[in-house]
């Protein structure tokens, strides 16, 4: 037999996704995934266990993507929908229109199982695989940071193997794209793989030190990245003293960090490989951004993707039901403000990102670091300024961005009194 290196190996930690594939592809336990100093996880090979058997290699999702092999026989061009559920009262508790809780329904009442991430012990996300709606609605909501798959892709197979019910696996795409090389063709076929559009996944470990300094130590109650009191993307955070922080996700400093300034994303997201069509879930979802009139609604909207006959069928169903609302778009008109959908939007990693993590490993405070490597409102403001073509309607285009900010603050002042 020739000898194959470990996947972790042929694509280097820089392109690993931390989706716990190579773990669950070895029956020697050769492979464990451990949270690095950075706060990803990423595979560590006991070499003495390792037999070189390339088990890892077909796996592992990067290796696929490069070989050209994911997503074979979905829909280059999906069928895309604006859809959101009926359920007023799931529908807010949910990130976007709450699709996916209706996605998972008809899986339980079949008796089949769902596979989703929710959060586990100390704001840690963790997948797992149900039968109760309980757990189901603990899997609503994004999280936005790694999720510790541990067993998962072992359990979806041996749920598949050991009866005829249907499973519903959901994560974001690098996960299914491992889901789906665990499974055999027959599994494959009783799988739904519903897939979420990601910006890519920041570090847990600074995530946690944010966290800890949020309420000056006091622990955390409640948090959510997708609070809806005042429309879409509101982080709120409850201390176990009662205290709140509830404020726009654009103006919360581990959201900047994150999503604006790339600081502590993973290196891999930078230059995402399943960003693109075809996609690789039955069904791919979203937040509507760009949602037309009149659809358009605080309460959320989602953007739902049909990949494949299967991923087709199931929202059909749902529509059919009296479920969810399903309204087809056109899938060019909805690419220009969701570029993650196809184009494997790429940004740059800027060479703060790595004395930013440095510092965070060394046990600096989070506030200290957001201090020293975060740009200044006028660096910015300024950069925005200089990059500008018409000067006149960027000065034009701030101010009247001001007003409504301090109208909003107004309207958000007189609720909390």
């Amino acid at each position: 037999m020739t000898p194959h290196k470990p996947s972790i190996d042929i694509i280097g930690e820089a392109r690993c996704t931390g989706c716990f594939g190579c773990q669950s592809a070895c029956v020697r336990g050769a492979v464990r995934m451990a949270l690095d100093a950075d706060g990803f996880y990423k595979p560590v090979v006991d070499r003495k266990k390792c037999n070189a058997c390339g088990v890892c290699q077909r796996r592992c999702p990067v290796i696929a993507a490069e070989e050209g092999t994911l997503a074979v026989g979905h829909w280059r061009e999906p069928k895309a929908f604006a859809a959101w559920t009926k359920d007023e009262a799931l529908r807010l508790a949910s990130s976007s229109g709450g699709v996916f809780s209706e996605l998972a329904r008809p899986i339980l009442d079949a008796g089949g199982a769902v596979a989703g991430c929710a959060w586990g012990e100390n704001w840690t996300p963790e997948h797992l695989l149900t039968r109760e709606w309980g757990d189901v609605e603990r899997m609503r909501g994004s999280k936005y940071v790694p999720s510790r798959v541990g067993d998962i892709y072992q359990e979806v197979a041996a749920a598949l193997r050991d009866g005829e019910k249907p499973v519903l696996f959901s994560g974001t795409p690098c996960q299914v794209a491992a889901m789906e090389a665990a499974l055999t063709s027959v599994q494959r076929q009783r799988t739904l793989l519903v897939e979420f559009i990601c910006h890519g996944v920041p570090s847990l470990r600074v995530f946690h030190r944010y966290l800890d300094e949020l309420f000056d130590g006091d622990s955390i109650d409640s948090y959510t990245f997708r609070d809806k009191a005042f429309g879409w993307q509101t982080v709120l955070a409850v201390s176990s003293h009662g205290k709140r922080r509830h404020l726009p996700a654009s103006e919360d400093a581990f959201f900047q960090g994150f999503v604006r300034y790339h600081l502590y994303g993973m290196e891999s997201c930078g230059e995402c490989p399943f960003a693109r069509l075809p996609r690789g879930g039955d069904v791919t979802l979203a937040d509507y951004w760009g949602c037309p009139e009149p659809w358009n609604d605080k309460r959320g909207v989602s953007l739902a993707l049909a990949n494949t006959a299967a991923g087709m069928n199931a929202l059909e169903r749902l529509s059919d039901s009296g479920r969810i609302e399903l309204k087809p778009v056109d899938l060019a008109t909805v690419l220009p403000h969701n570029r993650r959908v196809s184009t494997a939007e790429t940004y740059s990693v800027p060479a703060a990102r790595r004395a930013f993590l440095d510092g965070m490993a060394r046990g600096e405070r989070f506030a200290q670091l957001r201090a020293r490597y975060f740009p200044t409102r006028l660096q910015l403001l300024w950069h925005s300024f200089r990059q500008s073509d018409s000067k006149w309607r960027f000065l034009a285009s701030f101010v009247q961005h001001r007003l409504r900010r301090f109208a909003r603050r107004d309207r958000e002042n007189h609720v909390r009194q």
